[in-house]
């Protein structure tokens, strides 16, 4: 007896991403500044000059089950990609394996088991994303997560049913959004996040059951040898961040008191802003791992917008606190925003968002030492403002605990107005800027879906103001 040859489409996760993600909109522009006794306003420190790129690749080779039970390679067939993602183009006619050649794939599938001891860690008790989507999405999630358990081993081979075929267009915009909404639910899944250290890859048989239901299996091609290493380094990192976070007092001072001790300990890697090379979109400084351990280079805590958000994100979690990541656009106006990244994050029964990036007030001195030997007057003005504790707290709270309405168009008061010691200047390191979700705006289409299911905040009983 022959049965049908399952053959798989390989396609390789290298999502579209935020290459840059802005770094802040604060900081000192010596272009914009007035005289003596009158209002000194700053503009950005470093522009977000962002593109949203498609880090699309092609996996051309499909598989089915060798005699030892191992995925091998056989015919080329063209794969597709998150970012690039389009529709598989039509199949030729397969051909037949033996009763054996099938069996082994499925004997593969049977006996797998995900280690209990997993090295992914995660004591959220809701995940916003995954709750928010429908049953389709909820499929390819749970089963992306399962099979991200150990990603170590090929023979790990998860099935999928799904209602949404999967050589269609709406397959697309499901698998978008449960890739994206299963990595900002698990930022512990840092190699993942834009195929930064591994690929997950999808296919689909041939023949499907024909009772409006659909059959995806997805798999690691190659196996991830460096995941143990660098899940005990991202653990071990967590760890020793949380061990002076008091989780004992309420939810609104641990989200603040994770906030501000992960601005001072993540340092925006300002050169990744413009790198759009494929090591760049790929870099861990997209990523939790940037943030709390290095980044692609070797930089310790080095991260750009999303890998702040996410690195907040998961901080949170541990600590029981539900929270996700917002994508969007971002700038001092709509005409240079760029590709972001920011936190939302529930207190109580509200949802506050926040943006750790730009609160971070380090990249403002580094913009603010850019002009020490081109305007030394306006420097030391500056730096003493940066200096005064009261109001580089002020700075660094800026966009933290804020509503969605007042994120969206943010304008910052006479709060920012800082005084000189001298008594001759006032200036203001605040910048107005303007922020639009991916759902709101273009060129971030494959995060739309997702931040349609983004919540909307609406908090006002905390304030750090």
């Amino acid at each position: 007896m022959k049965k049908v040859l399952r053959v798989f489409l390989s396609m390789t996760i290298a999502a579209s991403m935020l290459a840059g993600c802005g770094g802040t909109n604060t900081g000192g522009s010596s272009d914009q500044q007035s005289k003596p006794q009158e209002s000194v306003a700053a503009e950005s420190a470093a522009e977000s000059a962002v593109k949203v790129e498609s880090a699309a690749s092609t996996a051309n080779e499909t598989v089915a089950g060798a005699a030892d039970g191992e995925l091998q390679p056989l015919a080329g067939v063209p794969g597709y990609a998150i970012g690039g993602l389009k529709p598989a183009e039509d199949l030729d006619n397969p051909e037949e394996l033996t009763e054996e050649d099938t069996e082994n794939l499925d004997r593969a599938m049977r006996a797998y088991t995900p280690p209990a001891d997993s090295l992914l860690i995660n004591n959220a008790t809701t995940y916003h994303y995954y709750e928010s989507m429908g049953k389709d999405a909820q499929t390819l999630y749970d089963a992306m997560l399962m099979c991200a358990t150990d990603p170590t081993n090929v023979d790990n081979v998860v099935a999928a049913t799904i209602s949404v075929d999967p050589t269609s267009t709406d397959f697309i915009s499901v698998l978008q959004l449960a890739y994206h909404g299963l990595l900002y639910d698990h930022p512990e899944l840092f190699w993942l996040y834009n195929g930064s250290e591994a690929d997950l890859s999808f296919g689909t048989p041939y023949t499907q059951p024909g009772n409006g239901t659909y059959m995806v299996y997805i798999y690691f091609k190659e196996p991830f040898d460096g995941f143990e290493d660098m899940m005990n380094n991202f653990n071990d990192a967590v760890d020793n961040f949380l061990a002076d976070i008091d989780t004992s007092k309420s939810d609104e001072v641990i989200a603040k008191d994770i906030h501000d001790k992960l601005i001072q300990t993540v340092s925006y890697n300002i050169p990744l802003m413009e790198d759009n090379t494929p090591a760049g979109l790929k870099n861990l400084a997209h990523t939790a791992y940037g943030a709390l351990v290095k980044d692609s280079s070797g930089n310790p805590n080095s991260a750009v917008c999303d890998g702040y958000s996410q690195a907040y994100v998961y901080l949170l979690e541990q600590c029981g606190i539900e929270a996700t990541v917002i994508v969007g656009n971002a700038g001092n106006t709509m005409e240079d925003a760029g590709g972001h990244a920011w936190s939302a994050v529930k207190l109580g029964n509200d949802w506050y968002e926040v943006d750790s990036t730009w609160d971070d007030a380090g990249t403002i001195d580094v913009a603010v030492d850019g002009i020490k030997e081109s305007n030394p007057l306006e420097y030391s003005y500056y730096f003493e403002a940066l200096s005064d504790q009261e109001y580089r707290n002020k700075l660094e709270h800026a966009l933290c605990y804020v509503t969605t309405k007042q994120i969206s168009n943010y304008e910052p008061d006479d709060y920012y107005t800082y005084t000189t010691k001298d008594k001759k200047y006032q200036l203001s390191l605040a910048s107005s800027s303007v922020r639009k979700r991916a759902n709101e705006t273009t060129g971030l289409e494959p995060y739309a879906p997702l931040m349609e299911l983004a919540p909307i905040a609406e908090g006002t009983v905390f304030s750090l103001r």
